[in-house]
């Protein structure tokens, strides 16, 4: 089975990220250039920054090997 993990705010979603960002054992310069954003977009995501662009969270998804899925509520 596949895991998933439950995310509710732009705060875990940081806190996922830079896990996954240290799992993956990549400084925030070489996922930044592998997602072809800038540090700083990394930086302010991983602290939780609630506006970030999400063309450009969908690249860094990517670049983890991470996928977006959504389930409604109670299908699960």
């Amino acid at each position: 089975m596949k895991s998933s993990t439950k995310i509710s705010s732009p705060e875990e979603l940081g806190r996922y990220l830079l896990k996954e960002r240290k799992h993956l054992k990549l400084t925030q310069k070489e996922i930044s250039e592998f997602a072809d954003v800038g540090r700083k977009f990394i930086i302010e995501l991983e602290k939780g920054k609630a506006t970030a662009q999400l063309g450009k969270v969908f690249e860094l998804l990517d670049s983890l090997g991470l996928e977006f899925h959504l389930i409604k509520r109670g299908d699960r």
